[in-house]
């Protein structure tokens, strides 16, 4: 059975959609099948996987045409699929179809697109919506299917958010290493917290990754690390030994966002994602 997780932090700009992008590219280079679901409303992580693995035929930077507005979203094939309301009592909801709305890029590799319509969603009162992934996951069979299913959450407290956890096993929490860290950390754990004595879940931090990490540390650096892992939010979080650091070029490279194309970051995705999947292993391991 596959195991779905979902990376999460409630403070942005922690680099949070370049490791998830990362984990699911590695993972599926080394053969894992992985169904990567974008679940931010910003949809960066579609944009940056699309762009890579299907951009052929849309290369003109003076088109407006691109493979996400000709083919992902006149089809409706993004994950607003799956929060659409009931507007008729006559026809009730039923759980999409995955083979319509999955998208695959390449060996081992699907996508859920992201959709910016995703914030209408909070507008709905139906509780129900949160079991909206969990539900789509279930019904069709998708932990047979893939080994990893991996959800980019916004740094948001949603219904989506909380979707995306219901459906998951596991939260990772990408962090950078600045004074306001602890906050996101702090907000986080209490979300998650609420969330499993409400719904009765189980669901489990798989560790703490630190990101965009600056290859040189200082005493400051050192110092804001220190003061971190002191705060009572951070106890129960295993810290990854691996970190991602600092790579310029997956902002600016040729390459775009994908950051296994790049040396540098290609090794510290490889690291954190070994680590995971050993993680996960022996967590599984331990509860048997």
């Amino acid at each position: 059975m596959g195991y779905v997780i979902s990376v999460i932090n409630m403070k942005g700009g922690v680099g949070k959609t370049t490791l998830s992008i990362g984990i699911a590219d590695y993972l599926a280079e080394i053969g894992k099948t992985v169904l990567i679901i974008d679940a931010d409303p910003q949809f960066n992580c579609t944009q940056a996987l699309l762009d890579y693995y299907k951009s052929k035929g849309y290369e003109d930077p003076d088109s407006e045409q691109n493979y996400y507005s000709e083919k992902v979203l006149p089809y409706s094939k993004t994950i607003y699929k799956l929060f659409t309301p009931q507007t008729d009592m006559m026809h009730s909801y039923s759980t999409p179809n995955a083979e319509q709305l999955i998208i695959n890029l390449k060996a081992n590799l699907d996508i859920l697109c992201g959709d910016l319509n995703l914030v209408l969603v909070n507008k709905v009162s139906d509780h129900t919506f949160v079991k909206r992934i969990r539900n789509f996951i279930d019904d069709n069979k998708l932990r047979d299917k893939y080994e990893y299913i991996i959800i980019d959450c916004p740094p948001t407290l949603t219904i989506y958010t909380d979707s995306a956890l219901m459906a998951s096993d596991y939260y990772l929490v990408p962090n950078r290493i600045d004074r306001y860290s602890i906050v996101g950390i702090d907000s986080l754990q209490k979300a998650v917290g609420n969330l499993i004595r409400e719904e009765r879940i189980k669901l489990k931090c798989i560790g703490l990754v630190y990101t965009m990490v600056n290859n040189i540390t200082s005493v400051k650096q050192d110092s804001i690390r220190t003061s971190f892992e002191s705060k009572k939010a951070v106890n129960d979080i295993d810290i990854f030994n691996s970190s991602s650091s600092i790579v310029n070029n997956i902002q600016y490279g040729m390459s775009g966002t994908i950051p296994t194309k790049y040396k540098a970051s290609r090794e510290d995705i490889e690291a954190i994602s070994l680590e995971l999947v050993e993680k996960i292993d022996n967590d599984n391991i331990e509860g048997e």
